[in-house]
């Protein structure tokens, strides 16, 4: 596992057995991919980004927060709730991801 303060910066996100860090200090998934031109693609992080929020939200017991996310769909996310919820789980409202090859040589982020 790495040391928090080698991946806890605002550049960066380093993937670590495809798990990336918190703020917190919780390990989640890693998102998936966003392609340009790919609607879809943003859908899917949109949803990784509101499931990941609301366990954190609830691990912390956010109420707050809880209670933002109660219902959200990611076909309904703005740009401005995307940012508040990365910048609840990393502490920085655009958060970069850094791709690594899977064992198999595919790459995830």
């Amino acid at each position: 596992m790495p040391d928090k303060t080698e991946i806890a910066t605002n550049l960066v996100r380093r993937p670590s057995d495809g798990y990336v860090m918190t703020a917190s200090g919780r390990n989640v998934p890693q998102p998936p991919w966003i392609i340009s031109g790919d609607p879809e693609s943003i859908i899917a992080y949109d949803e990784w980004l509101i499931e990941q929020g609301r366990t954190e939200a609830a691990e912390l017991d956010d109420q707050w927060m809880v209670c933002r996310l109660n219902g959200l769909e990611a076909r309904s996310m703005d740009p401005a709730l995307r940012h508040l919820l990365s910048d609840f789980l990393f502490g920085h409202s655009n958060p970069k991801f850094e791709a690594q090859a899977c064992r198999d040589g595919d790459l995830v982020k």
